[in-house]
């Protein structure tokens, strides 16, 4: 019997814990591809760019810890590249990586939410 309470105990932890976890990984990945989106492609917006990473970088030490080291790289390296970007004024390249950039933000959060996406 004690076998049967600590199996549904730890169903019912785990159920609680990856909820908790894809409701808070889309609020966090959530709230970064709108700012993104949000993103001018002018050398002006360099410091909002800049910004944006920060929050990333602030919370990708907990995004890490189910999400995909391959798809955090991606989004590092787009960040980086449009904020390159931005710093010498190209607003077309810049257009181009913040276009990818939104795509692998949106990728992210499909994959860290529940869907058949996720599962497989």
């Amino acid at each position: 019997m004690k076998a049967k309470i600590a199996a549904a105990v730890t169903l019912i932890l785990t159920l609680i814990f990856v909820t908790v976890n894809t409701f808070v990984l889309d609020f966090m990945i959530g709230e970064i591809k709108r700012e993104v989106d949000a993103l001018d492609t002018s050398a002006r917006e360099l410091e909002n760019a800049e910004a944006i990473y920060e929050k990333f970088s602030a919370y990708e030490a907990y995004v890490s810890i189910t999400v995909s080291h391959e798809d955090l790289t991606n989004i590092e390296l787009s960040f980086s590249e449009l904020i390159g970007y931005l710093s010498v004024g190209d607003s077309d390249g810049a257009a181009v990586v913040k276009r990818r950039l939104s795509d692998a933000l949106g990728h992210l959060l499909r994959l860290s939410s529940v869907n058949i996406d996720a599962i497989i």
